[in-house]
């Protein structure tokens, strides 16, 4: 009988190990970001002040959604940023209307649209990608993340829809933030049961 307490006790400490892991890795998870937020990929928006909101590290999702063929994405250099010019310094292309990129590397990230016209209107955005640290969390108003062009290009004003009731900065989603309440839920019912 006393063989069964110390495996029942064994057993109960190896879960709460593993969700306690669980619970800690869920805070270094990525942040998925939908690029505009509510307004898409599109001409109508400044991205660089929707940059500036974020603080992006390494792992993050940047998904831009917008209608295929009249937006693309191109990640490019710096100097094709700042120009516009993309004949040099394309180092991807995205075209689906759905792109998700992944930041994988700790840098600096330059985005635009490459329909004629769309990057000069100010339809692109650059970000600082830090590296993420175990208790990172995604606050808003990090100044310092954004980068915007300097050659005095301002981007058209934002489209600002007063109706909408639904918060789309908070589709900044936490990758697994469904993880904590399931485990300690778990966790609970397990404590209960011994």
């Amino acid at each position: 009988m006393g063989g069964t307490k110390s495996l029942n006790c064994t057993l109960l400490l190896s879960i709460t190990l593993t969700l306690l892991c669980g619970f800690l890795l869920s805070f270094s998870m990525a942040t998925v970001y939908f690029v505009g937020d509510q307004d898409e990929w599109n001409s109508q928006t400044d991205y660089a002040s929707w940059a500036e909101g974020n603080n992006f590290t390494l792992g993050d999702l940047l998904v831009f959604k917008y209608v295929k063929g009249q937006h693309n994405v191109y990640e490019v250099s710096e100097e094709s940023f700042r120009s516009c010019d993309t004949s040099n310094g394309v180092l991807a292309k995205y075209e689906s209307g759905k792109d998700e990129v992944e930041l994988k590397k700790v840098k600096k990230y330059w985005f635009i649209c490459n329909i004629a016209g769309h990057c000069l209107g100010g339809m692109r955005f650059g970000i600082d990608v830090k590296q993420r640290t175990n208790l990172t969390y995604h606050a808003s108003n990090f100044s310092d993340h954004a980068l915007t062009p300097h050659n005095n290009i301002e981007p058209t004003p934002s489209y600002n829809n007063n109706n909408s009731s639904i918060s789309f900065a908070s589709e900044r989603l936490r990758v697994w933030s469904f993880v904590i309440p399931f485990e300690l839920l778990l966790l609970l019912l397990l404590l209960l049961i011994y």
